[in-house]
């Protein structure tokens, strides 16, 4: 299994709650453990429940430390109230009570077989013991008839494999997920505990870039999201053939840039428009992106998470089909968490037509009148997307652009999974 990259928080020694910090760093390191360990049974039980006992020791020490938080009964009351609450921290108590009292959490190793066929709503769910586990095959064959599925299921759909540790008395979360989320709520405490005493909260960082990470994510470290991709296989019903997400990322060379810019004839500083905001951004972005289709004749796609009017990540995005799209988004969504990013911008070549009323489901790539267009999507955690389009006018090899079109709001359900993450809720239109 792959290991993801871990990040870490950067403690400050001299911080009056080091001790808090160190011990929450614990956890997170046993929990990295586990994920390590995911596929070896003995192993993944010893280190997440090293795990669990370690989470339930942070509010002990900060208890124990109440002297250095002013007025601490007063502060500490209503997060006793919401972890006291909050059903999957009450499990967290009586699992950790459990192992040091009983014995070993009632862990089972599942597969777990999903169908994708849209940007949120999932298909059928099947689990099966891991040791009953014959192979994606067997379970591929034993998925419904196209009779049963519906034709765009088949067309169009992802069987999605997963091997996942459930605990019986925890039945609705894969156990490393559960644990992350507890991890999760109690960072959000000891971060609150900082700022109690007048300290920032400690920095999250990449362990091997250095980059910093933004507040936000529940608490939860970026490594602790989406880790689950890791130890899935994707599955295309249409053909039966497995494929990968690809996200090439795309580090920032000043020299590259450089011999980019004098290509295509363009200005370095008239790129990336940074004195505005995130459609400033977007104008700018759309301006390059139309000089290099007409000089290349084609143009890749490419999604740019923002922080503000600042980029957190650009990535070339490869969508072979419907189906993996359905799964990229997803998968988008999940680095949109990571990086607290609040706006999303994804450009390249498409198609545009016209709605048929008599076939509500036709996409436009599949339509007799489609129109190939360039053309570019904002979405925002706060604002109406804006979308930008542009038609080819193919001239033999050649390629012009018509003029750019500027589309406020309009249906873009394929960010739904991103309007999710953002706890936004979906317009209507983009229902229907």
């Amino acid at each position: 299994m792959p290991n993801s990259t871990e990040r870490s928080e950067l403690h400050d020694s001299a911080c009056p709650l080091a001790a808090i910090d160190r011990r929450l760093d614990d956890v997170h390191r046993h929990w990295h453990s586990a994920e390590r360990a995911y596929f070896e049974p003995q192993a993944f039980r010893v280190a997440i429940q090293t795990a669990i006992q370690t989470l339930r020791t942070v509010t002990f020490i900060l208890q124990s430390n109440k002297h250095l938080i002013p007025e601490f009964d007063a502060w500490y009351a209503p997060w006793q109230e919401r972890l006291k609450a909050d059903a999957l921290m009450r499990w967290m108590v009586d699992a950790r009570n459990k192992i040091e009292k009983q014995g070993d959490l009632e862990a089972h190793s599942f597969v777990r077989a999903e169908i994708v066929a849209s940007y949120l709503d999932n298909g059928p769910v099947m689990d099966v013991p891991a040791k009953l586990f014959e192979g994606p095959r067997v379970i591929l064959k034993g998925i419904p008839k196209k009779s049963e599925l519906g034709d765009h299921i088949v067309k169009f759909g992802t069987l999605r494999i997963q091997r996942r540790w459930v605990e019986n008395s925890l039945p609705n979360y894969e156990l490393l997920e559960a644990v992350a989320i507890a991890y999760g709520r109690i960072a959000e405490l000891v971060h609150d505990a900082h700022r109690a005493i007048g300290r920032d909260p400690p920095t999250t960082v990449d362990a091997e870039t250095g980059e910093q990470y933004a507040p936000g994510r529940g608490g939860k470290m970026p490594c602790m999201i989406g880790h689950g991709d890791a130890r899935t296989i994707n599955i295309s019903l249409s053909d039966g053939k497995r494929f990968d997400l690809t996200h090439l990322a795309i580090p920032a060379d000043v020299e590259e840039g450089r011999k980019s810019a004098e290509k295509y004839g363009l200005q370095p500083d008239k790129i990336w428009d940074a004195t505005g905001d995130q459609e400033a951004v977007l104008n700018s972005l759309f301006r390059s992106a139309r000089r290099m289709t007409e000089t290349d004749g084609y143009h890749v796609t490419m999604s740019v998470l923002l922080r503000g009017n600042k980029p957190v990540r650009l990535a070339q995005v490869e969508f072979p089909d419907q189906g993996a799209k359905y799964v990229v988004m997803r998968d988008m969504a999940n680095e949109v968490t990571k990086l607290a990013a609040d706006g999303v911008i994804l450009i390249g070549e498409g198609w545009r037509a016209k709605a048929d009323a008599s076939k509500p489901y036709m996409r436009a790539a599949d339509a007799p009148d489609r129109i190939e267009m360039l053309h570019a999507v904002l979405v925002r955690r706060e604002g109406d997307p804006v979308e930008l389009i542009a038609d080819f006018r193919r001239q033999g090899d050649q390629v012009r652009l018509a003029d750019t079109h500027t589309v406020r709001g309009g249906q873009h359900y394929m960010f739904a999974p991103i309007y999710n993450a953002w706890g936004r809720v979906l317009p209507d239109d983009w229902k229907k």
